[in-house]
């Protein structure tokens, strides 16, 4: 929402009455607890594009009157009490973030604000959550507001309350399970007014010496010649939620021909810079290149490294070279099974300080494809004396764990929680070795 949309909606929804009198500390409700709506109420979701901005639920008897956002809901015509969801592109850093946005709200209403009257929470795991309340007169009438704001890295919500002392007392119970059934997209998910800049950066941060920079044209990153639109970049950056992948595949369409990028050489010129990594194959469909399918959604890539970038493989370069995708993988796999050891972080069990498993954290970014080596497998295997499991939620973020139990469980978990809220998200499963090298863990 534009910052002038913000300050008109505070005004028109703000107006000031003839006295409004802040509400003291113990007089602010508490942060609503998270909790799911009953599956019998309506539900909302209001976008930005295709970009989430909120979801919400509420009682099937409550009535609509705002498009989407900002969203008007009002009670059943005997209660006096009207409710109000919108949003605004500002981020929130911390809870001194949060009381600044309420300051600002205090000051575009012409409130003397007093921020230890504010009641802080956490919001889901990155975000957090502030409760403020006030009583205005006007004439001989009394009405109470409750401000609710949500908010993290990439926006702030707005859920505001008010109405007669009475209605809004009697009415409260269910507001509350409506603010408690707010989420918001999760904050390394980038808003729209974020992409465009962060894509900029990492491109230009990407690039080598004798690429043209990127820049944003209005809605279009412009290349030299290469002119991207935005619109359709952010479809597919949502749908991936994958920054890298995103700019990978710009790499792509900017060095559309690795033979020209490595100076027309033949394939077996270029088998020393064969390495291999893993990606959801609904992050690379769209891409054309050579991969794969190692079961669950997961594909192996082999791509071509350089001292800037890794470089994926079209498959019209390797019907070129003749050469079949299972044997560049298996080459792919051989030349970085052969580079050595990566570093790897040890795991311990903190009651009894005994190993439990390691961290690959080479960084260099092939550590998912390391698991594809036996190497790497038969180490491992001897070091913790048996199979172990592994977790891989992101190309970036992978666990080999003993398979025991409890560890079993917290490393499900892990791999569960950390799926989709990390960079080139990968696997929600756990795997493991076998005969026929990484496969899913049955249960």
């Amino acid at each position: 929402m534009p910052s002038h949309r913000l300050v008109t909606a505070l005004r028109e929804v703000f107006a000031r009455p003839d006295d409004a009198v802040p509400m003291g500390g113990a007089s602010v409700p508490a942060v609503p607890a998270e909790a799911e709506a009953p599956d019998s109420w309506r539900s909302h979701t209001a976008y930005d594009g295709p970009y989430p901005r909120f979801a919400v639920r509420y009682p099937r008897d409550w009535s609509v009157l705002g498009p989407g956002d900002p969203l008007h809901l009002q009670p059943p015509d005997d209660f006096d009490v009207a409710v109000t969801i919108t949003t605004a592109p500002v981020g929130v850093s911390g809870p001194m973030g949060m009381l600044d946005a309420f300051e600002t709200l205090a000051e575009a209403r012409g409130l003397v604000f007093d921020r230890r009257a504010v009641l802080l929470d956490r919001w889901g795991e990155d975000g957090w959550a502030g409760s403020w309340a006030w009583t205005e007169r006007e004439g001989g009438a009394v009405r109470s507001w409750w401000i609710l704001l949500l908010g993290h890295d990439q926006h702030l919500v707005y859920a505001m309350a008010n109405g007669s002392v009475e209605s809004l007392f009697e009415v409260m119970p269910t507001i509350r399970s409506v603010f408690g059934s707010l989420r918001l997209p999760p904050s390394d998910r980038l808003a729209p007014e974020q992409f465009p800049l962060a894509l900029c950066q990492l491109l230009n941060d990407r690039r080598s010496d004798g690429d043209v920079p990127w820049s944003l044209e209005g809605q279009m990153l412009v290349s030299g010649g290469l002119v991207i639109q935005l619109g359709d970049l952010y479809r597919g950056y949502l749908l991936h939620g994958d920054l890298e992948e995103t700019a990978a595949a710009l790499d792509l369409r900017q060095h559309p021909d690795p033979q020209d990028q490595y100076g027309g050489r033949d394939w077996r010129d270029l088998e020393g810079r064969l390495r291999v990594v893993l990606r959801r194959a609904e992050a690379v469909q769209e891409l054309d290149i050579v991969c794969v399918p190692q079961g669950h959604g997961v594909v192996a890539c082999p791509v071509l490294d350089s001292s800037d970038r890794m470089t994926f493989i079209p498959r019209v370069e390797a019907d070129r070279w003749g050469v079949t995708p299972l044997d560049l993988l298996t080459r792919a796999i051989a030349r970085l099974d052969s580079s050595g050891q990566p570093e790897l972080e040890e795991i311990y069990d903190e009651s009894d300080e005994r190993l439990l498993g390691f961290r690959l954290a080479a960084g260099d970014g092939y550590d998912s494809g390391r698991l594809l080596g036996p190497r790497l497998q038969k180490w491992l295997t001897a070091a913790l004396g048996g199979r172990p499991i592994i977790a891989m939620p992101a190309a970036g973020y992978v666990l080999i764990l003993r398979d025991e139990g409890v560890w079993r469980q917290r490393l499900a978990e892990t791999a569960a929680q950390g799926f989709g809220r990390r960079p080139r998200p990968l696997s929600g499963d756990l795997w493991t070795w076998s005969d026929a090298g990484l496969v899913p863990l049955m249960p």
